[in-house]
């Protein structure tokens, strides 16, 4: 367990571009995120997305939601087409299986590529193949515990099951957050900024997560691998919600948006970036 990870310990992680780069070689990262019911979701994640430092960024969601993303985020493609990550579930309401297994048959995706599964995509991972990040928040995790009938009275115990359950890295969201894999804890992370309990700041994170994922463009990736990727992406954006608080309230911690959260992932990478002398 690595509970002093702290944004130092990611100097290397997050590769700067170089003259031979490209927007395919920087990591295509997808989102089947957004619904007419939550169409705010896609907006977040896309932007999250792209401030983290992905080459593109592809969303597979209705065409209501796609107009809403294009006129915050021109750069987003809306065409299928090649992904090196995927981020599915976020701003879908539960009971949307059939949508998510439309919008995975729309996705081309490797078997190895990491898959980023969120809010309405979450009781659907036995179905959704490849290495996986889960990402649920107590009360998510709790629900899944009961209809899985898992061991344990408390989130952390369920998350921890959860991981072992279904061979996937849980990250369990909250004030102090943890990320299991299969064989226990791996990450206990300090606590973000208690102005995070706020709405769209957990799409912001799913974004941001895929984004990460992508830019590693891995041909294998281990459970380790997955869960670093997880704690990198609740660092980065803890960092980002301190500075965005800060801002808010004058040099005091103060009420925080989503959208201007997003925005402020851009500089935390940034400073990541110049620790590695890039």
């Amino acid at each position: 367990m690595r509970p002093d990870l702290t944004l130092d310990d990611l100097a290397g992680f997050l590769p700067a571009p170089g003259a031979d780069d490209d927007k395919y070689s920087r990591g295509v990262v997808g989102l089947a995120v957004g619904s007419e019911e939550y169409p705010g979701a896609a907006v977040l994640a896309a932007e999250a997305a792209l401030r983290t430092g992905c080459g593109m960024a592809r969303l597979i969601a209705p065409a209501q939601v796609a107009s809403l993303v294009l006129h915050r985020r021109p750069e987003v493609v809306t065409m299928p087409g090649r992904m090196d990550a995927l981020v599915i579930g976020s701003g879908l309401p539960d009971g949307s299986s059939a949508d998510v297994t439309a919008r995975l048959a729309l996705c081309e995706l490797s078997e190895t590529s990491p898959r980023i599964i969120d809010a309405g995509a979450l009781a659907d991972t036995p179905h959704i193949g490849g290495p996986r990040i889960l990402t649920p928040h107590a009360g998510e995790v709790t629900r899944l515990a009961e209809s899985l009938q898992l061991p344990g009275d408390t989130p952390r115990a369920w998350a921890e099951a959860l991981a072992a359950h279904w061979s996937v890295v849980v990250l369990l969201k909250g004030h102090r957050p943890d990320v299991f894999t299969p064989s226990g804890v791996a990450y206990s992370l300090p606590a973000g900024t208690a102005w995070l309990a706020s709405a769209g700041t957990g799409d912001v994170l799913a974004g941001a997560m895929g984004s990460l994922a992508a830019l590693q463009r891995r041909e294998a990736w281990s459970f380790e691998d997955l869960a670093l990727t997880a704690a990198a992406a609740v660092l980065v954006h803890h960092e980002a919600a301190h500075r965005v608080s800060r801002a808010a309230g004058a040099g005091l911690p103060g009420p925080l948006l989503a959208a201007e959260l997003a925005k402020e992932l851009s500089p935390v990478v940034a400073t990541i970036v110049a620790r590695d002398g890039s």
